[in-house]
């Protein structure tokens, strides 16, 4: 008996095996449903081309992957557990595995059916923001059984898939061997954990810590217009990865026949010209630069950034510039497409696949070439994904810079990504080999915690009261480096340089820690040939502005006033450099309030009423102040939900 309790059966088909081809059944009846998808609605995606649907199909198993993981996590733990083998073949047990996996899988399926007829009217793969939008319609039941009777094809469809399913489940079979207990558990052991992390892997969407995880936005990277999306991503997946997501709802805070009169995203005056050729642009989007790490707005402060103070001093700054957010990915919609934070950062929202305008949208249709660098793993922050749906020719990132042949290969910091300093002299490079004339920007990042700078800088380097003062020296080193070069090409002399921070960062002077201090962070416009005295200028340059109060959002318009942009475009922001600003607030989001300020102080408004007064504002002013925050919020909103900010 004893030599007898010493010996374990385990299942010669191994746990993992029938798993992984239990789960890929259900991957595969995804992309079938893809497929029929499409083929049942060819007038949503007109010229799709095989190579792109190949494109859209291999980019769907990601984010099916990343739903049936999450669908299937309980029946995963269940197969995989290191569990006496008697435990397994209990037809209990056996049962309660099973249908673990299919009921919720059946549940996903059926989702994403119904949603192939509900697109049609939606335009996009359902959302969580359905149970609010139709929380109080009481025919739904009616409405689906209608749906069920008159897309009866998709009904079939739906029932095939599960019927298909359930025959090609994969159960355990009873066909045994002994093992030694020594062996079997540790083994079992080292199995599960290595299916574990594999399994959180495919939750996510990929490979690498600092990689955010896959959302909805990702989608955008593989289509070629966002209505493309709907076939990219699934219905579970949107559900999963939008529960808990701000439901945006009009607040009828203005009449809609005033909202207008207020505040209008709508930029329909056309601009003249500046120069005489069309400039090239090129933004510089700087990691937590804020103001106050900056020489130029504290002469008092040691100083960081010697070189950047210098392009200031000559060029057309704003003393009184604020973000819009307070984290990176609040950035490049803000400053590329004139998007605020509004509540949820845009890019993660419901409705980061709405049809969206941008810098690069508009000077496409002007010839420009347009082009987004950031040195970080390509899909880093979902920046890779939002500048495809901003309509940028081209994105380059990690994967381009180490496939350059000049390009340093062991300029990795570690963490994050490329060194500044290599990275920028990369960008460099290429902006040389860009066609004429050009919109690029580049994304920097070394200025970021874990905080470090390259070994050869160690100890040369000014270091302030926090960490972050030492990165930002490193950073504005790369800077002068990119400067020195660029300054001996051709094309510099035709060129509009911005330099504004994507937020701050590590705050401890007192004026840069209050609520309004927090999102202060550089903002200017160089224009070498201006700076040089070679070009007239019918506007003011150099200038320090301090009366004027901006936003990240501002610099899309005001790109657009610089070259003469004839044709009406949609933006949040105003035109900061040929005109004086009609309202000259900025918006921000500090949760929970938002904040308008002005030059006599801000107000926070919690979306219900004004709790704060900051400063020595006017009563008139705090009245005018709050009329157009709430004017500014409900655009916002109404153009979200009605996905019309283009």
């Amino acid at each position: 008996m004893h030599l007898k309790r010493q010996k374990i059966f385990i299942i010669k088909e191994k746990p993992m095996l029938q798993a992984l081809f239990n789960v890929f059944v259900i991957m595969a009846l995804y992309t079938v449903s893809r497929i029929f998808y499409y083929l049942t609605t060819p007038a949503l995606f007109p010229d799709i081309s095989f190579h792109h649907m190949m494109e859209i199909l291999g980019g769907g198993i990601r984010f099916d992957l990343t739903a049936v993981l999450y669908l299937s996590s309980l029946y995963l733990v269940l197969a995989l557990l290191s569990l006496p083998v008697k435990w397994r073949a209990n037809k209990v047990y056996a049962r309660v595995q099973k249908y673990s996996l299919l009921v919720p899988n059946a549940l996903g399926l059926l989702a994403n059916c119904a949603d192939m007829v509900y697109i049609r009217f939606s335009g996009h793969r359902t959302t969580c923001t359905f149970f609010s939008e139709f929380a109080n319609e009481s025919n739904l039941i009616g409405i689906f059984f209608h749906s069920v009777i008159e897309y009866w094809y998709v009904t079939l469809f739906a029932i095939a898939a599960i019927v298909a399913m359930a025959l090609l489940y994969m159960p355990y079979k009873a066909v045994f061997r002994k093992l030694s207990p020594k062996i079997y558990y540790p083994l079992a052991t080292i199995l599960f954990g290595i299916s574990g992390y594999l399994t959180v892997i495919g939750m996510r969407g990929g490979f690498g810590a600092y990689t955010r995880p896959i959302d909805m936005s990702y989608a955008m990277t593989y289509v070629d217009h966002p209505a493309e999306t709907s076939l990219v991503l699934n219905t579970p997946f949107c559900l999963m990865k939008t529960l808990g997501n701000v439901t945006y709802e009009n607040p009828h805070y203005i009449a809609d026949d005033e909202l207008e009169n207020i505040m209008s995203p709508i930029h329909a005056t056309p601009c003249e010209p500046l120069f005489k050729s069309k400039p090239n642009v090129v933004i510089f989007i700087l990691e937590s630069f804020a103001a106050e790490h900056v020489g130029f707005y504290n002469p008092q402060s040691k100083p960081f950034t010697p070189f950047l103070d210098s392009l200031l001093a000559h060029s057309i700054t704003f003393t009184h510039a604020y973000s819009s957010g307070r984290k990176s990915v609040d950035a490049p919609p803000a400053i590329l497409s004139s998007i605020p934070k509004v509540y949820d950062p845009f890019v993660t929202s419901s409705y980061s696949t709405d049809t969206i305008t941008s810098i690069a949208d508009a000077l496409n249709k002007q010839g420009y070439h347009t082009s987004f660098f950031h040195g970080a793993p390509n899909g880093s922050m979902g920046f890779e994904a939002y500048t495809h749906n901003a309509k940028f020719m081209h994105y380059y990132g990690l994967n381009e810079y180490v496939a350059d042949n000049a390009s340093d290969k062991k300029a990795f910091d570690g963490t994050w990504g490329i060194w500044d300093y290599d990275f920028l002299d990369y960008y460099e490079r290429e902006i040389g080999e860009l066609p004429r004339p050009f919109l690029t920007s580049v994304f920097t990042l070394s200025s970021h915690h874990p905080f470090k700078v390259p070994d050869s800088y160690k100890g040369k380097l000014p270091e302030g009261n926090v960490p972050l003062c030492q990165c930002i020296a490193y950073t504005d080193k790369a800077l002068e480096n990119f400067f020195r070069k660029a300054a001996k090409e051709d094309w510099y002399l035709n060129t509009v340089f911005v330099f504004v921070a994507d937020h701050t960062n590590q705050q401890y002077q007192p004026e840069y820690s209050t609520d309004e201090g927090v999102f202060r962070v550089p903002l200017a416009f160089y224009i070498p040939s201006l700076a040089a005295g070679n070009d007239s200028s019918p506007i003011e340059y150099p200038r320090r502005d301090t009366t004027s109060i901006v936003s990240q959002i501002d610099i899309f318009p005001s790109i657009m006033s610089i070259i003469g942009y004839k044709e009406p475009f949609f933006a949040f922001g105003q035109n900061i450099i040929t005109s004086p600003k009609r309202h000259n607030y900025a918006v921000t989001y500090n949760y929970p309030y938002f904040q308008v300020i002005s030059r006599n102080g801000y107000i926070q408004f919690d979306g219900r009423k004004v709790v704060a007064v900051n400063g020595n504002i006017p009563t008139e002013e705090q009245k005018e102040m709050t009329r157009y925050l709430k004017a500014f919020i409900q655009q916002y909103i109404v153009h979200l939900v009605n996905n019309t900010m283009h």
